[in-house]
């Protein structure tokens, strides 16, 4: 399939109103793509224009850039050696989140533009670590049993009924 076809695959997937939480994701990460990228530019271009160095946000508002592009910038700001590897380490991770996670959830049939959302820029915009992000997407099947086997045994509790636990077992007397 070309390029020009999945794009309208994936168009007309997103303007149905099957999974409106999908067509939702794609919209707040392209948003946050498109700032990304806006800053990223500006940034550059103004270290072009002027004799300032390359920064990894704005004066009043955070870029939301991955910690390792800005701490790859953060070792010399002004060379440009390290601005370009920053600018290649954030298109690699791009392509490695568009492996790893849209192309796995794509084909495993998944909420693709939802869990791309969230993996990306979720811990940035939610102030939570990326590893929780990481945990709770690879361990997901296992998360769900866990709390549908709690639910289970919430809904069958009975406080009259003494747990196992809590019964006393009596040793026998020794003779």
């Amino acid at each position: 399939m070309s390029l020009k076809e999945e794009l309208n695959k994936e168009m007309a997937d997103l303007t149905k109103i099957k999974k409106p939480y999908e067509s939702a994701a794609f919209i707040l990460f392209a948003i946050l793509l498109l700032q990304q990228l806006i800053y990223l530019f500006r940034n550059l271009l103004v270290l072009i224009i002027g004799n300032v160095t390359f920064l990894s946000a704005n004066g009043w508002c955070t870029s939301n850039l991955m910690g390792f592009v800005a701490r790859i910038l953060g070792i010399d700001s002004t060379n440009w050696f390290y601005i370009i590897l920053s600018i290649l380490a954030y298109f690699v991770y791009y392509f490695l989140i568009y492996y790893f996670v849209w192309n796995y959830a794509r084909k495993h049939n998944l909420a693709k533009w939802t869990w791309t959302l969230f993996i990306v820029f979720g811990p940035t915009v939610l102030l939570i670590p990326p590893y929780i992000f990481f945990v709770v997407y690879a361990y997901r099947v296992y998360l769900v049993r866990f709390a549908k086997r709690v639910a289970k045994e919430f809904k069958d509790y009975d406080p009259d009924k003494p747990l196992p636990e809590e019964i006393v077992k009596e040793e026998p007397a020794a003779q």
